[in-house]
């Protein structure tokens, strides 16, 4: 049983369906860019935290006189699942009264940089973007105190204070060669 089908079998299967395709990959770019100009307008602060590289020495590193062998997570990974918290959420949340204003939303993230890491919110408004990461850098030594992780105080050393929130890029284009990229791809299986 031989089957003859080639490149131009699918060659012209594309050039029938054409117009149809154009259409539909056009229609869902116009889709995107709307839906990407309707969206509001997202606010992102960042502030830059020194490293506290201090860790408890183990039982190997004090016996042979090494002080600076970290034993379990290092001191950064600590902070940020602090700051990643259902703790630090439900703080920040009572601290602004948030849970009570309709259309407020905030997300904190926390990413490594050179000789330490990095905070940053995303926020529908540019004045609470900085307020929450200053307030998050406070009440990190609030926890720490009451479950007393390290006697570090204050926990992290700000190199870089936040500063009002900036609009975050809304990355039109790459939505809208996405959009129009699956639509060609969902179409070509079908």
């Amino acid at each position: 049983m031989k089957y003859d089908i080639d490149i131009f079998y699918y060659a012209n299967i594309y050039k029938k369906e054409s117009r149809k395709m154009i259409f539909l990959i056009g229609l869902a770019m116009i889709i995107a860019a709307i839906a990407s100009h309707i969206m509001p307008v997202t606010y992102r602060s960042t502030a830059t935290i020194l490293s506290p590289k201090e860790g408890r020495a183990g039982a190997l590193g004090a016996y042979l006189g090494i002080t600076g062998l970290a034993v379990g997570n290092s001191p950064d990974e600590v902070v940020w699942s602090i700051l990643r918290s259902r703790r630090m959420r439900r703080d920040v949340n009572e601290h602004f009264d948030l849970e009570n204003k309709r259309k407020s939303w905030w997300v904190l993230d926390t990413y490594a940089v050179t000789g330490g890491f990095a905070i940053e919110v995303k926020a529908h408004d540019p004045d609470l973007s900085k307020k929450i990461i200053d307030f998050a850098i406070v009440n990190l030594d609030k926890v720490n105190l009451e479950l007393d992780i390290t006697p570090q105080r204050p926990m992290v050393k700000v190199l870089d204070p936040a500063t009002i929130g900036i609009p975050a890029s809304r990355e039109t284009t790459k939505k809208v060669l996405s959009s129009g990229l699956f639509v060609f791809l969902i179409y070509s299986v079908f």
